[in-house]
């Protein structure tokens, strides 16, 4: 019975995660938390030139990340709470595109992984 039981257990963690969920226009959907700790997760890998949809969504109330700038975006995008808002960015060839809550407090970023 041990034994069946081991077995399991070692079956479940070697199962592989379900493939990241698309936005409506089939780029890859990235879900993102604001809560009393911030952004989670605060870095999201993706393959360069890649585009992606962040879908910010805030957990607490009051809160410093009732919205969010995003690096080459001019729009602050405000964060109802509890309410999911998509904002679309494409990767660029490398290193990262910054986002942070509008007093800087809480950080992240898209970061490019491979070539």
């Amino acid at each position: 019975m041990r034994l069946a039981v081991i077995c399991l257990m070692a079956l479940a963690a070697c199962k592989k995660s379900p493939p990241p969920r698309a936005a409506s226009d089939g780029s890859p959907l990235r879900e993102v938390s604001i809560t009393a700790k911030g952004f989670e997760p605060a870095r999201i890998e993706v393959a360069p030139g890649q585009p992606v949809t962040l879908r910010f969504t805030r957990k607490v109330d009051p809160s410093c990340g009732d919205a969010v700038d995003v690096q080459g975006d001019p729009v602050r995008h405000m964060l109802p709470l509890d309410t999911p808002i998509d904002v679309k960015v494409t990767a660029p060839a490398s290193g990262e595109i910054a986002f942070a809550c509008p007093m800087n407090m809480y950080k992240g970023a898209v970061v490019v992984i491979g070539h």
